[in-house]
């Protein structure tokens, strides 16, 4: 009888024991998926604010580049073929492209969508929002690529580079950097109204 007993004794603190391990494991549990959530809520957060502000650097690029292509169109009709193959640097840059203001107001940041893709936090996201931001960043990342090379090309420019071909750039970053803002503003937009 005494050895029931004992058993009984033992059975039921194992019991005890188990019930007080499953317990800990669902509250840590618990606790885990609530930081999880807390984590994504701050991130996605961060990540609506840098694609705020890059959507506001590429306003003031697309405004910017809106005026030089005024002016560019504007100077087409002067432009005579022994003004074109002149070297470009026989006169003064600003007097040959005027309104001029660079690729771009710098990188785009993509900090924040880094950090959430290298944390692991972007694979535990809803499925729409991490999908529309990889597109998103993915045309960005166009666009920083695109304006890099178009800055390479500017220190290529010597005492050898005409007028012509450096109009030639100038259509170019016109077409290619104008295309890849349009499509990121429309992507930095249905990326805020998932956000």
């Amino acid at each position: 009888m005494s050895n029931k007993i004992k058993f009984s004794e033992y059975f039921i603190q194992l019991v005890l024991v188990v019930v007080g391990v499953f317990l800990g494991i669902l509250a840590s549990e618990w606790n885990a998926s609530n930081n999880l959530k807390s984590n994504q809520r701050e991130v996605l957060n961060n990540i609506k604010l840098e694609v705020q502000a890059n959507l506001e650097t590429v306003k003031r690029a697309q405004k910017n580049r809106i005026k030089f292509n005024k002016s560019l169109d504007s100077l087409y009709p002067l432009l005579t073929d022994e003004i074109v193959n002149e070297p470009l640097f026989d006169k003064n840059f600003n007097e040959r492209f005027p309104n001029w203001r660079g690729v771009g107001d710098g990188q785009l940041s993509s900090a924040m969508f880094e950090m959430a893709k290298y944390s692991n936090l972007l694979s535990s996201m809803d499925i729409e929002i991490a999908s529309q931001l990889s597109k998103t960043y993915t045309v960005q990342n166009g666009l920083n690529k695109t304006r890099d090379s178009f800055l390479e090309k500017f220190f290529d420019f010597n005492s050898q580079t005409t007028y012509s071909d450096a109009l030639r750039i100038m259509s170019a970053i016109r077409q290619e950097l104008g295309s890849f803002e349009n499509t990121l503003l429309k992507e930095y937009s249905k990326t805020l109204e998932l956000l």
